[in-house]
């Protein structure tokens, strides 16, 4: 992103929307990001207060995704040239019906109505579309019309809804929550990691008792620990067939504690990964 300079005029910064416009920039180039091979079967949908919702055309290829995200984020934030996107979100289907919990919906068309309702003045109008005649690309240049229209539309609401500081750092957010999107999704990966820490320490906590430790919802727990089972069960499927991940997999998928695995619940077990196709259990 060292040409910015080169595409946009100085008035991009002036506006405070350099990171938007980042995020815009890197979708359009996914295919130069990721490669041939997976923007055949990927396509970024939106990126969400960090969260980038990704489209994959099957469930195959979202598990084979899901085990090169980092990697994927890694190499988006490097074009980007800063930590802007935080997570990814794949999702297998119609690439036309992804859609946010519907908590999110509803705050998100709440939002929506009431940024239609901010009329911009002529002088921001001209300053929108004089901004936005300076890209070459067509596409592109629509996006940044969009853009720049909304920030100044959702800048307006800040000031009339009196919006107040992030009690981690100097982004405004609604009265209503404490952190802004950004601190709040870094907040949630901190709660993710430590309770994938638990779990990988304790695989057979149950939720009442990794509670305890470490507070989360149902949700979270389940998620963590469905994570780790692919996590797992990838590795065992690689080739990778130390005792203890073997021992670690049986316990996060029965919940069993060490002195109640056996073999034949070892066994049990990994046949049911051996009938998907998951992992091969000869050897072990």
């Amino acid at each position: 992103m060292k040409q910015l300079r080169e595409i946009l005029p100085q008035t991009l910064k002036n506006l405070g929307i350099v990171k938007k416009f980042n995020l815009e920039w890197a979708m359009l180039h996914w295919r130069k990001i990721v490669g041939e091979e997976i923007a055949a079967h990927a396509a970024p949908v939106a990126v969400q207060r960090g969260v980038m919702v990704v489209a994959v055309n099957n469930s195959v290829w979202m598990h084979h995704l899901s085990m090169m995200k980092e990697e994927m984020i890694a190499k988006l934030n490097g074009f980007i040239g800063e930590k802007q996107v935080l997570d990814i979100r794949f999702q297998a289907g119609n690439l036309q019906k992804f859609q946010n919990s519907e908590q999110d919906e509803e705050k998100n068309e709440t939002l929506a109505h009431k940024l239609r309702k901010i009329r911009l003045d002529e002088q921001e109008m001209q300053q929108a579309h004089g901004l936005a005649q300076n890209i070459q690309e067509t596409g592109l240049q629509k996006k940044i019309l969009k853009l720049v229209q909304k920030h100044m539309a959702f800048k307006k609401l800040k000031v009339i809804n009196h919006w107040h500081k992030c009690v981690q750092c100097d982004s405004l957010c609604p009265r209503e929550v404490q952190y802004c999107t950004v601190c709040a999704i870094e907040n949630r990966k901190n709660k993710q990691q430590a309770i994938r820490q638990l779990l990988t320490e304790a695989p057979w906590l149950t939720y009442a008792e990794l509670n305890q430790y470490a507070a989360c919802t149902p949700e979270e727990f389940i998620d963590a620990k469905t994570m780790l089972i692919a996590l797992y069960s990838h590795e065992i499927q690689g080739g990778k067939c130390e005792q203890v991940k073997v021992l670690t997999l049986v316990m996060l998928m029965t919940g069993a504690k060490p002195e109640e695995v056996t073999e034949h619940l070892i066994k049990k077990t990994l046949d049911k990964f051996r009938r998907k196709n998951y992992v091969s259990t000869s050897g072990l």
